[in-house]
């Protein structure tokens, strides 16, 4: 959800692949990833750089800079961006620093993304963290105002803030105007944005997927999960959505546990700059409780090893899944191995084959 995307907002390595919270690039710009993290963990130096988000920070610097890992034969020393010390005399100094490794505006507001996901990760509303990520947005020209809906939820809970950044989110996902999506939010109807002919095709294509294939993975997927299939009178969201997400919990191999939502969407987010939005809303509700959209919040204990691996996962996946047009239903009749393999994404997640998908 950046309101600066356009066809060049994605970062390349050279490999040619899409990076949005993990950065695989030059030297200089996983660098300046780690150092905003760190800038937010601490609350811009206000507080120690201790605890679950200095560990998050951590494994995604460790991630970026393991030796043989990425591009680089020799281990990348991070080592004074996540010592006890602030590696900076203040905040004017850590911008300069930062600028100077960010000369490109895409790579900035994807690099304050993943401040923001640092923020989000603490177990209860960070508004401290979230001004840190505000202020190093400021400070680097890409203001983001995505992070002003997310402070404004955390620091007044206001339900025109929170029904605002839902609106936005479902918007971009499935390429819906707001005010349309807006209508079907007042009314209670998000589903009735699904075509009849969608539903009836996903659900034949569901129901007659030979063994073996991605559809047929869906099918078990459902049985297990104890979830209706999108499309079923009663279910929340349009299947343009909402069956997407799906496949992409079992393309990824996460389950449908308050933990699985938050490492699925680690993944869209690494994936793709546009699932910046879905993570946003997966963990103020199922990790920080804050109820935002269609479903029961909740609280989940999140690994912040997983998350990382999560996140590497997503930038190694060469396809953009989050792309709205992606024609996901296509594949529904293809193998399920072939079809991860034809995506690039890496081997992982936490279901293995033949695993349980219940939560």
């Amino acid at each position: 959800m950046n309101p600066n995307r356009s066809g060049a907002s994605f970062r390349w390595n050279s490999k040619g692949l899409p990076m949005a919270l993990l950065t695989f690039g030059p030297i200089e710009t996983r660098r300046a990833h780690v150092a905003i993290m760190r800038l937010v963990a601490t609350a811009s130096g206000t507080r120690p750089f201790e605890g679950s988000q200095a560990d998050l920070v951590r494994m995604f610097a460790g991630l970026m800079g393991c030796p043989g890992c990425h591009g680089f034969d020799e281990p990348l020393d991070f080592s004074d961006l996540l010592g006890d010390t602030a590696p900076w005399a203040d905040e004017d100094e850590a911008a300069a620093s930062i600028a100077a490794m960010l000369p490109d505006q895409a790579q900035r507001v994807e690099a304050i993304h993943a401040g923001l996901l640092v923020a989000m990760f603490a177990e209860t509303p960070d508004p401290e963290g979230l001004r840190a990520a505000q202020q190093i947005a400021s400070r680097l020209g890409c203001t983001d105002d995505l992070i002003d809906s997310v402070l404004a939820i955390a620091s007044e809970n206001t339900a025109t803030a929170k029904s605002d950044l839902f609106r936005r989110f479902l918007s971009e996902r499935i390429d819906i105007e707001a005010e349309t999506i807006r209508g079907h939010m007042d009314r209670h109807d998000l589903a009735a944005i699904t075509r009849p002919d969608t539903i009836s095709r996903y659900h034949q294509l569901v129901a007659e997927a030979p063994e073996g294939s991605l559809g047929a993975e869906m099918r078990r997927f459902y049985s297990q999960a104890r979830f209706d299939i999108p499309g079923t009178p009663g279910t929340p969201l349009p299947v343009e959505f909402l069956g997407s997400h799906d496949v992409h919990h079992v393309l990824a191999g996460y389950d449908t546990s308050a933990q699985g939502e938050a490492y699925t969407a680690v993944f869209n987010a690494g994936n793709a700059s546009a699932g910046i939005g879905w993570l946003t809303v997966v963990l103020l509700q199922w990790h920080q409780g804050i109820k935002l959209g269609v479903f029961p919040e909740g609280h989940s204990h999140l690994d912040p090893a997983v998350m990382a691996v999560a996140a590497e996962r997503g930038a190694l996946t060469a396809t953009d899944l989050y792309q709205a047009h992606w024609d996901w239903m296509a594949l529904l009749n293809e193998p399920l191995d072939s079809v991860r393999e034809s995506l690039t994404i890496p081997v992982g997640g936490l279901v293995e084959q033949g695993g349980s998908w219940a939560p």
